[in-house]
């Protein structure tokens, strides 16, 4: 089957299930009870955190696990805005995920002012401009790693750099780049994931966070493994995490190279195309190719390919429908480009035979 939707997700490895089945039947027990069964789980479930925490390589950090990466980024964000009242400035950027631009345009409503670091030539961002950008009353950098649809990895490591000279916090959302591309984890003060990004299962993510770095809780309730976010503990859940980190640690390299593969052999067949034009640039990751094929509506391509059986997107699956990837039209600034631009988004289990059917597709639509 001819999938290119991989950044939206990704199917969950059999591997990881199989563990998530034997965890929830053997581990069933409330981790916080204090019965023996109780204990038995809280003893696996620390195994599994600490696996994580192992193959991620963190320092002096604790992950809240969430329901995804949108309740991640709502909790860093709302979270660190609601315990530094008296901060109501923010600093992000035009190529964020929904799931960042909707807390950010709630604590606009609630008096906050936001401030959007400007993309330089290569639609990176432009790090003096981050500086600049920064005031005393600002409470929290936030910023995508790897925009989720033209792919381009952004230098956050040194945008953190910058916030914390500044004494201000940084959060990052790192969704797109973990399990494919290097990133340093502890280089920020919050870092939101999704498992399911990385061939795990579907609600369960996680929000890294420095030890004792307090934040007011988005859900209220009981005793669980934070105090920023209550709830029986899903054992089960964080078991097919940490199997999942465990796969793309252990394979990581080849994982790549495959994945580089695939989109050298796309950009090489569809860059003869004289309507066809790259948004993602040298800086993007592998993993994800965004083109324009000018003069063709976005969605309606989509829809073309979807019929034949090929499955991709025209922008991120929840970036609504607004007819135009917000993203290219960010970095290019040409709304023709944004208007016909698709996603193609890649990954270990794509093969030859897919992109061939792919590349003839997109070939026979370019002059259609």
């Amino acid at each position: 089957m001819p999938y290119f939707d991989y950044s939206a997700t990704t199917p969950c490895d059999l591997e990881v299930s199989k563990v998530l089945l034997e965890a929830d039947r053997e581990y069933f027990a409330n981790p916080n009870a204090s019965h023996a069964l109780g204990r038995k789980s809280r003893a696996f479930l620390d195994e599994q955190i600490q696996s994580i925490h192992t193959r991620f390589g963190l320092i002096q950090k604790e992950i809240v696990f969430t329901g995804g990466a949108s309740e991640s980024n709502n909790l860093a964000i709302k979270g660190v805005a609601n315990k530094l009242p008296e901060k109501k400035h923010i600093v992000s950027s035009l190529i964020e995920h929904s799931s960042v631009v909707a807390p950010l345009t709630y604590l606009m409503r609630q008096g906050y002012d936001l401030d959007f670091v400007t993309l330089d030539e290569n639609g990176r961002y432009d790090l003096d401009s981050l500086a600049s950008l920064i005031r005393e009353d600002t409470c929290l950098v936030t910023l995508v790693a790897v925009d989720s649809e033209t792919g381009i990895r952004q230098p956050v490591e040194e945008a953190a750099l910058i916030a914390h000279e500044k004494g201000v916090l940084f959060h990052c959302d790192a969704t797109q780049a973990i399990g494919k591309c290097p990133i340093d984890l502890n280089a920020f003060d919050l870092v939101s994931f999704s498992v399911h990004k990385f061939y795990g299962p579907k609600g369960i993510g996680g929000l890294i966070r420095n030890q004792g770095l307090e934040l007011i809780p988005l859900i209220h309730g009981g005793k669980s493994l934070t105090n920023v976010r209550s709830g029986t503990p899903a054992v089960s859940f964080v078991a097919a995490a940490a199997k999942a980190v465990e796969l793309f640690t252990f394979d990581e390299v080849r994982r790549y190279d495959h994945v580089k593969a695939m989109n050298d052999k796309l950009r090489e067949a569809l860059g003869e195309i004289p309507s066809i034009t790259f948004n993602s640039n040298r800086y993007g990751i592998p993993h994800i190719l965004n083109l324009s094929l000018l003069g063709k509506d976005s969605d309606e391509t989509v829809e073309r390919l979807s019929e034949q059986g090929i499955y991709l997107t025209a922008r991120s699956a929840c970036s609504g429908k607004e007819g135009f990837s917000r993203s290219v039209h960010a970095i290019t600034k040409d709304e023709a480009r944004a208007t016909s631009s698709i996603r193609i988004s890649l990954s270990h289990l794509t093969t030859e035979e897919e992109v061939e059917t792919l590349i003839q597709a997109l070939k026979e639509r370019a002059v259609l």
